[in-house]
């Protein structure tokens, strides 16, 4: 799959629906295909496929408030980024996140809630109706009922991290569904982790060239094996949540299967996975698929599928420059982040982090808001892929969900028997003939994971992993006294307030997150 297909009319319809719309309801359609009468062919359940997989590009900022990349947002809130912009009042709801002050009519919030519920909603669609569609064979059926509940499972496990008390269903949401009760968190997880044991054996595992983007059985793997790890250490303390479906050494088997037949390897040089050349590399388990060829501008946001988080990431201020393009100077790296590499030893700091005066980059430090030196290299905009129209909103760098060497990580910290030879590869390509093997332990994989997956959104959700406490402290020491302010509260949990929208819709039958009352 070359690109997502944007669908509308038929899967537009938002998570809840309030007010009197049986007049509305009432009027012919202005098309001929409508819902009754659209799962009928492959063509039918390909277009509704595709319609899903671009919910995927939505986490990357495109829908309601916009610009609430989930990436992004995950490392403002984490100790490795601040929110940045030009200052305080450019995007001040991400300024909230970075602060850990977070409003319940906060915007981002709102987006990130609606965009994976729309996703879902989508995805309920296709499930409901996949036995009335006219596939070739039962082998297409399955994977295309597997592809679409894997999405389905991992928009219910941003959710349920993000927002830890969300509604769980499998099917279409309609318009008298307005009291829709929260799940238990555990219950949810209990359910993504059943989903993912069933779809795996569902899912192909060789996905053809001219389908690339859509998931494999690998990625259900890969999926499996992080929800097992945050339910572990993160779901169980927290929320008391019982055990999964799935044991411990079920999991490491499933990574290490990924590890040994996938034919997903570590590539031999880090640098290799990003820019546009080295989109959907070997080493790429699933990505999210960006591209620059659509119709997306300022008049219509919504017609990008570029990667947004590109244009929001970069410099200001800069002049020509061969590699560099400029941005809009967002989560501008944190100093204890550039500090917690050897850049000296470790080839990874110069491929994730840019440091501008290193590379003779011109730029305007002055006119960048909680600028400290350096900022994220991996999805930074390179001139040579600049986009021919609508520049902000096409920058065409996929962003990979699951990466091989972040799978050997997890079999690591699983205990996996191979665990140290597992570190020690992902640590020699890093520092190469400088290379000194260090015990695998907890906490030397947790640091790994940071400089590994620097910039990819995986920070924050390892604090929470580490612990509540260790959270707090590690995210409110980038405090910094008269200009940054940042007070995590443990009492919140690390989760976002449910936004007042959708509990005002839901008649007052969602209950607010701990701590925002």
């Amino acid at each position: 799959m070359k690109k997502y297909i944007i669908i509308a009319l038929i899967f537009s319809l938002p998570m809840l629906v309030a007010g009197c719309i049986d007049d509305f309801l009432s009027h012919d359609p202005p098309v001929d295909r409508v819902q009754d009468n659209f799962y009928q062919t492959q063509s039918d359940a390909e277009q509704a496929l595709y319609a899903i997989y671009e919910t995927l590009t939505f986490s990357h900022g495109r829908s309601n408030d916009g610009f609430h990349p989930f990436d992004l947002v995950s490392n403002m809130l984490s100790d490795d980024a601040y929110a940045g912009g030009s200052g305080s009042g450019d995007q001040p709801e991400l300024v909230d996140f970075n602060a850990h002050n977070i409003s319940v009519t906060n915007g981002k919030a709102l987006g990130l809630w609606s965009d994976r519920f729309t996703g879902i909603y989508r995805a309920n669609l296709l499930i409901e109706n996949i036995n009335n569609i006219d596939f070739p064979n039962e082998e297409m059926r399955d994977y295309f009922e597997g592809e679409a509940r894997f999405i389905r499972a991992l928009h219910y496990f941003d959710l349920v991290r993000l927002f830890g008390n969300v509604p769980l269903f499998t099917r279409p949401l309609v318009a008298t569904d307005i009291r829709v009760q929260q799940a238990d968190p555990g219950d949810v997880y209990e359910f993504i982790a059943q989903e993912l044991v069933e779809i795996i054996p569902m899912m192909r595992e060789t996905i053809p060239n001219a389908e690339i983007g859509r998931a494999s059985t690998w990625a259900a793997k890969a999926l499996l094996g992080r929800v097992y790890l945050y339910h572990r250490d993160y779901a169980v303390p927290v929320f008391g949540a019982g055990p999964l479906p799935v044991s411990e050494s079920e999991v490491v088997g499933h990574l290490e299967d990924i590890i040994n037949t996938s034919g997903h390897t570590m590539l031999a040089n880090f640098a290799d996975q990003w820019g546009r050349e080295n989109n959907n590399n070997s080493e790429a388990i699933f990505s999210v698929q960006h591209i620059t060829n659509t119709f997306g501008d300022w008049g219509f946001l919504n017609g990008s599928i570029g990667n947004w988080a590109s244009q929001m990431s970069g410099l200001r201020g800069v002049g020509f420059h061969p590699v560099y393009a400029q941005g809009w100077a967002f989560q501008p790296v944190t100093q204890d982040l550039a500090n917690a590499f050897d850049a000296d030893n470790d080839s990874r700091f110069f491929v994730s982090i840019l440091d501008p005066v290193a590379e003779a980059v011109n730029h305007d430090p002055g006119s960048m808001y909680q600028w400290q030196g350096f900022a994220f290299k991996k999805f930074y905009p390179r001139r040579p892929d600049t986009p021919s129209f609508n520049v902000e909103f096409n920058w065409p760098y996929n962003r990979p969900l699951f990466r091989v060497a972040d799978v050997k990580l997890m079999a690591a910290e699983l205990g996996s028997a191979n665990a140290q030879l597992y570190f020690d590869q992902v640590r020699q390509r890093a520092y190469g003939e400088n290379f000194v093997s260090i015990p695998a332990t907890r906490e030397n994989i947790m640091e790994e994971r940071r400089l590994e997956l620097a910039g990819e959104g995986h920070r924050y959700w390892d604090l929470l992993r580490m612990g509540l406490d260790t959270a707090a402290e590690k995210i409110n020491a980038q405090a910094i006294a008269g200009d940054i302010s940042i007070n995590f509260r443990t009492d919140r949990l690390g989760l976002l307030p449910i936004p007042q929208t959708e509990i005002n819709l839901s008649d007052n039958t969602l209950r607010q997150n701990p701590g925002y009352n």
